[in-house]
């Protein structure tokens, strides 16, 4: 096959794979932790609990977690909402992260994220929550006690750039709102990564999931437009690493490089339960995922393997995950 012809039948392999669309998980396959810190202010204290209860709710009612596997803590001890489950203290965290390790399952995933501020730099670093605040050092040891699951942290918060690096390892994906400890400047990306997540607006592959990555471009966008609009410089630069290079990121390539694993990461896991609960069109999802995982491995080769060993290798993992496709297709009675 010639490279244009590949690259056409590329082209149309994602076309058809994105068109199968968004099963739903099982318990204890996608666990989410929001956390809203302290505010300051009343406007901030306001909009930080508003975008916590937004992304509290869509967990269970978009993206099908169960509430046993969402935990919202915040700035107070009560709350009316029952995914609520009061003051965000160091104490009542590590016990929640501790409960979610209990019902972990090998393959599943964690997702932490921090809507407030934050202050410090380097190992330093830390988000402000009522009490001693979360320290960058509580952050690396909630995420190494999930070593068999996939696990991301985004920090929706001002001065939390230099939490990155240090955050930084294979298999996680980490987000933060700013480029450097520098950026201590109201930070508007978290209103709009929320957005992206509760919102019909960020599924740019047109696949009916929003991936990590397609909230993190979405946000960028969004805030960019907000200083160009008012015609202000912009203070907050969101960054992004995936592959734990620590070689942070504002445009992640996400063919072969970092923004591959965003790409793929969405809230609701890798399915179990699918089409009414059918485990055998759940297990062809996951080889579809792994399928799609084989490609993207094959084009970060490209510049080690001579051109003709790369096409072929990219041929058949194209053509693996064409025919993953067409069986999911025909097992879903769909054209």
């Amino acid at each position: 096959m010639s490279a244009r012809r590949l690259r056409r039948f590329a082209t149309a392999v994602v076309l058809s794979a994105a068109a199968i669309g968004a099963p739903r998980i099982s318990a204890a396959q996608a666990q989410v932790l929001v956390v809203t810190g302290l505010g300051g202010e009343r406007r901030f204290t306001e909009r930080f609990r508003s975008l916590g209860a937004s992304l509290a709710a869509v967990m269970h009612t978009r993206y099908g977690i169960p509430d046993a596997d969402i935990a919202w803590v915040g700035e107070d001890s009560s709350g009316a909402d029952p995914r609520y489950r009061g003051l965000a203290s160091r104490e009542a965290l590590d016990k929640l992260v501790a409960a979610f390790q209990a019902r972990a399952v090998v393959g599943g995933q964690l997702v932490i994220i921090f809507i407030g501020h934050g202050a410090g730099a380097d190992a330093e670093s830390r988000l402000s929550i009522p009490g001693p605040d979360v320290t960058v050092a509580d952050v690396q040891r909630w995420l190494a006690g999930f070593p068999r699951q996939r696990t991301a942290f985004v920090a929706l918060a001002s001065g939390s750039g230099d939490m990155l690096p240090i955050l930084a390892a294979p298999g996680r994906v980490v987000i933060t709102a700013t480029k450097t400890s520098f950026e201590r400047n109201e930070s508007r990306f978290g209103e709009w990564f929320v957005r992206a997540l509760t919102a019909d607006v960020a599924d740019t592959d047109k696949d009916g999931r929003v991936s990590l990555l397609e909230a993190f471009r979405y946000a960028q966008r969004e805030t960019k437009r907000v200083y160009d609009d008012a015609s202000k410089l912009q203070t907050e630069h969101a960054q992004l690493d995936d592959d734990g290079s620590k070689q942070n990121t504002a445009d992640p390539p996400a063919r072969g490089g970092q923004g591959t694993l965003a790409r793929r990461y969405f809230l609701d896991a890798t399915p179990v339960t699918v089409a009414g609960g059918d485990a055998a069109v759940a297990a062809l999802y996951r080889e579809r995922f792994e399928l799609e995982a084989q490609v993207d491995s094959v084009r970060a080769r490209k510049v080690r393997m001579p051109a003709d060993a790369y096409l072929a290798d990219l041929e058949r993992a194209l053509v693996a995950l064409a025919r993953k496709a067409r069986e999911i297709r025909a097992v879903e009675g769909r054209p």
